[in-house]
């Protein structure tokens, strides 16, 4: 193995190893296996809510519902080690096409190399399973024929049916359009010949987002996540990145370093590399989860800019003591991704899952609730909590998960009544028909709740379960 191949094979095998080794959140992943597996077992694509009991009816745009059927699928495969595989491919494969992207913008093999690692690190915090990593690919995707535009021209007409899937996928599907913009204006810079053909690619893209169950919806959808001020007042992710946060502190320096290494060039940065960077860097600045894109067209704006080795010198030719460490290192990657499988560790009893792959997944609540929870029963739950319990049990409605544009302000109003014991708590459980509380532990509401009636019937680590006395 040469050097050069080595570089490749580190900016996929490095954070596909990194992947396998990181725990799976259930926040947002447990839901969208309940609703995949509602749509394979022939329910349909969800169109009104029925996890929830506070927003029981209510009309839900589940505009990733194509994500869904693709988790659940691959969860009825393989399970969670299925699953753990899923992320670390998608993973691999989105610096991969990240690095081929590079490469074809005109990046030698090591800048390739180092841009995809760097973008990793600065993305790392986003990629966890959740419809968000498949739509990164899809932009990766996106950008590989953006950049090979030029030279394989009818590959390029591949975007729009990119963009169609995407837009039942995630809410990023706008970029997709987006991009195509950008490489628009590029041609036009460089009075390319391909130009009318990029600006109709761009607008076929833009209409076949239309191609969803929703219809124009998913517009509204997309648009309004991010501007709903309910969201950004109780959602972190969706505040606007400042250096308050590691990735905010990791976002805000690679912008700077960017801006570093375009100043060393001693010549001017062409304008559309730099519009390249304005919008990401818009966007990364925006919401701590827009950080998530900024890397990706970050890398590809600059990728032809800076190099590290000039593709003039040829690649000095590798001793053979060389190529066998090169090799030994790709195979002691291999090795560890596979030692680091869940296959190998004992199931815990309480997810059903193996032991330290998921988080935000209580065991000791979830085992006591399979036992004491009866029909009719309704649970008030911590909201990080509530999309894993309402996937492990099905029967039991939950008060909220993280679907927070499903529910009314006067829903969060009374959940966060109820949640810190303040005035009136009470009357809310009441209206609400609450007979179960799930409570963490330390919380200040167990203390009201041993005056009023409520009997604990769990104390664990993970927390504390009341019932209503006489249910």
């Amino acid at each position: 193995m040469s050097l050069s191949r080595l570089w490749g094979a580190l900016a996929i095998l490095l954070p596909i190893v990194a992947a396998l080794a990181a725990t799976l959140s259930a926040v947002d992943l447990a839901y969208h296996l309940r609703a995949g597996e509602q749509i394979l077992a022939g329910g349909g694509i969800p169109r009104v809510d029925t996890f929830t009991f506070t927003a029981a009816g209510r009309d839900w745009v589940d505009q990733q519902w194509g994500a869904q059927v693709v988790l659940a699928a691959v969860y009825r495969l393989g399970g969670w080690t299925g699953l753990v595989v899923l992320r670390a491919a998608l993973v691999g494969l989105l610096f991969g096409l990240l690095f081929l992207a590079c490469r074809l913008r005109g990046a030698d093999v090591r800048s390739a190399a180092w841009l995809s690692l760097a973008a990793f690190i600065v993305a790392a915090p986003a990629l966890a399973l959740r419809p968000q990593l498949i739509g990164m690919v899809l932009l990766a995707a996106t950008l590989v024929l953006i950049a090979a535009r030029r030279t394989y021209p009818r590959l390029f007409y591949l975007v729009p049916v990119i963009v169609a899937l995407w837009a039942n996928i995630h809410g990023s599907f706008f970029l997709g359009p987006v991009v195509l913009g950008l490489a628009w204006l590029e041609d036009v810079r460089d009075k390319a010949p391909s130009a009318p053909r990029t600006l109709l690619v761009a607008f076929a893209a833009a209409l076949v987002t239309l191609l969803n169950p929703f219809g124009p919806t998913v517009w509204t959808y997309a648009v309004g996540l991010s501007t709903n001020p309910e969201i950004t007042a109780r959602i972190t992710e969706w505040q606007p990145t400042t250096l308050r946060t590691i990735p905010g502190v990791v976002f805000f320096a690679s912008a700077f370093a960017v801006a570093v290494l375009l100043g060393r060039r001693g010549r001017p940065t062409g304008w559309p590399t730099l519009a390249w960077l304005a919008v990401f860097f818009v966007i990364g600045a925006y919401a701590i989860r827009g950080v998530a894109w900024w890397p990706l067209g970050a890398a590809f704006a600059i990728a032809g800019l800076v190099i590290i080795d000039r593709e003039s010198t040829p690649e000095r030719p590798t001793p053979p003591i060389g190529r066998r460490i090169n090799t030994a290192i790709v195979a002691a990657l291999v090795i560890v991704g596979v030692v680091l499988l869940p296959i190998w560790r004992p199931t815990d009893p309480g997810l059903g899952a193996p032991q330290g792959v998921l988080t935000d997944a209580p065991s000791g609540i979830t085992a006591a609730l399979r036992v004491t929870a009866r029909p009719g029963d309704r649970l008030f739950n911590p909201q990080p909590w509530g999309s894993w319990l309402e996937f492990a049990l099905p029967e039991l409605p939950v008060a909220i998960d993280s679907r927070i544009e499903l529910f009314p302000v006067a829903t969060w109003s009374d959940f966060e009544t109820v949640a810190s014991g303040r005035d009136g708590w009470q009357s809310i459980v009441e209206r609400w028909g609450v007979t179960l509380m799930l409570v963490p532990k330390g919380d200040a509401l167990a203390d009201e709740l041993k005056t009023e009636g409520w009997q604990r019937i769990y104390d664990g680590a993970d927390g504390l379960l009341y019932a209503r006395t006489g249910r």
